[in-house]
């Protein structure tokens, strides 16, 4: 019943579109329509060797439409979705189906207003960002008034009031926000680029419990600057919390405080990027009453290199809000053609380090230092990775990855402490203008945890339009069964195997495959979420119109 409803409403949508394309023909092309379907159903099966059973009701779909429709200065849309129920891996919370955004907004000169849900963020996200994750199941949309106002070239001042999305529905906590950034270089007519800015924010989260000093305000400033010269380029920004008491911190109240330093540098074929964030307690939460990754006022990503491969996902960081230090580098140089080194297409290097470790404890204090690195190692993630051309028909990027990680303090203390190396080869054929191929072959090495897993990819394009892939990732050491223990150790019989087939054009995708997925940490955007083993057909289809 609940997917007849659903398809009913997403053909009364379209149709509601197909409306608005007429009329905007009739207005002589002055109105825009457009909008998107995105859709994917997942069809489980039992196995028993990874310890899945199929549910009850073995069909799952999310589907998201967005329409928008824009005259002049005015623009309107909306957001329907629908979780019947959501995927795997994605919270029970979503189940349903509904109209989860629309907004009215007016853009003209020197005002922007925004009236409904909207996405914004303030700075870096230190103290504010509202937006959509949709791999994650994650949309912190503010629903309420955002004003942008730009009474000089070189000013711009942005102002919000609402409530704030936490899955289907919104909360009744608000959020209201300030946020003013200049130009530097165009109030002095400076050849350098300059801009500084400042935020605040306050959350409402009306308290009735018993306890004593629980504010029902929470408050967040920053300061931020930056400075592009040339090619060079830094960034540095500051950020202040109030005493937040909520779950995540089991009630106690300690003020937060982050400072998050950014610069890079390029020229020819040069290149260096450098990143070291500072974050006490800047867990800020929506709702004190959830610990969750769907609560969270602020955007505090992971400060690492983010891994697409599926060997170096298996041991993935996710922030640590409440004590951490971390530092990421990355430098990388293009052997110029014609070179000893770059050959007749040139060769590409990088060399990316990442780390992050807790912050100093005092001495004999309770306290702890904000600028400081502690000795409690959490992630360590050293990358080197050369790609070369060799031909015309031929390509290919090496990557080497050394890790450290802590599984004992970020998962569970039963874990040990895993060091890991991992090996990819990356290899690119092209037969012809119509016919490719692409493989990965990855090799990751451990004495720790589950030992050592192998992983194979291929991909073949049938261009403009087909593809083909075939998937496996298993374990070599981990479990000599044919099922996965109860521990989630090894792999089952045949390992970890995904199959599919896509289509696509200019604006549909459709996309077919049928395998396992192994329990694990899915990251995207640098925020991870656990998910559990499944097995099933899926099928993804991606309209824009």
């Amino acid at each position: 019943m609940k997917n007849r409803i659903a398809m009913a409403t997403l053909a009364l949508l379209v149709t509601a579109g197909t409306l608005l394309v007429t009329a905007g023909t009739f207005a002589q092309n002055r109105s825009q329509f457009s909008g998107s379907v995105t859709s994917i159903n997942h069809l489980y099966r039992t196995d028993r060797a990874i310890n899945f059973t199929r549910p009850s009701n073995p069909f799952a779909t999310n589907t998201i439409t967005q329409l928008q429709y824009s005259y002049s200065a005015f623009s309107a849309g909306l957001q329907y979705e629908a979780y019947l129920p959501p995927l795997s891996g994605y919270p029970y919370q979503l189940e349903g189906n509904k109209i989860t955004g629309r907004y009215f907004r007016y853009a003209k000169n020197s005002i922007d207003l925004t009236v409904g849900s909207f996405y914004e963020q303030f700075g870096s996200g230190l103290i504010y960002r509202a937006y959509e994750n949709r791999d994650l199941g994650i949309n912190s949309a503010t629903d309420g008034l955002k004003v942008i106002f730009r009474p000089l070239p070189y000013l711009r001042v942005t102002a919000l009031y609402g409530m704030q999305r936490r899955f289907l529905e919104y909360t009744k906590n608000y959020i209201k926000g300030v946020d003013a950034e200049v130009l530097i270089d165009s109030l002095f007519g400076s050849s350098a680029f300059m801009r500084v800015g400042a935020g605040f924010v306050s959350r409402y989260d009306k308290y009735t419990g018993s306890q004593d000093g629980i504010p029902e305000n929470v408050n967040a400033a920053s300061i931020r600057a930056s400075l592009n010269l040339a090619n060079t380029e830094l960034t540095a920004e500051y950020a202040n919390k109030s005493g937040d008491p909520s779950l995540f911190n089991q009630f106690t109240i300690c003020t937060g405080e982050s400072l998050l330093i950014n610069g890079n540098y390029t020229k020819r074929r040069f290149g260096l990027f450098f990143s070291a964030r500072f974050l006490k307690s800047m867990n800020f939460s929506g709702d004190r009453e959830f610990d969750d990754i769907y609560n969270s006022v602020n955007y505090l990503p992971a400060n690492t290199r983010q891994h697409s491969y599926m060997l170096a996902n298996i041991y993935p960081y996710a922030t640590r809000t409440e004590n951490e230090f971390s530092i990421q580098g990355e430098m990388s140089y293009t052997f110029k053609k014609g070179s000893a080194l770059g050959g007749k297409y040139g060769t590409g290097a990088r060399i990316n380090f990442s780390q992050a470790r807790e912050l100093e404890q005092r001495v004999g204090a309770s306290s702890i230092k904000l600028i400081s690195a502690g000795e409690s190692l959490y992630f360590q993630d050293l990358n080197v990775e050369l790609t070369k051309k060799m031909s015309n028909k031929f390509s290919w990027i090496f990557t080497y990855i050394n890790l450290q990680y802590n599984k004992a303090l970020i998962e569970a203390p039963v874990y040990e402490f895993v060091k890991s190396h991992t090996i990819i080869a990356d290899l690119h054929f092209r037969f012809s203008n119509k016919i490719s191929l692409r493989t990965e072959l990855q090799q990751l090495f451990t004495k720790q945890d589950q030992g050592n897993w192998s992983a194979y990819l291929a991909e073949v394009g049938l261009a403009p339009h087909l593809s083909f892939f075939v998937s496996q990732m298993f374990n070599t050491q981990g479990s000599s069964s044919d099922q996965v223990g109860s521990n989630g150790q090894g792999s089952p019989k045949g390992g970890y195997y995904n199959v599919g087939a896509g289509y696509k054009t200019n604006r549909v995708r459709f996309a077919l495959g049928f395998g396992r997925q192994r329990e694990g940490l899915i990251c995207s955007g640098g925020i991870c979420q656990r998910v559990p083993s499944y097995k099933g057909f899926n099928f993804r289809m991606d309209i824009n119109f």
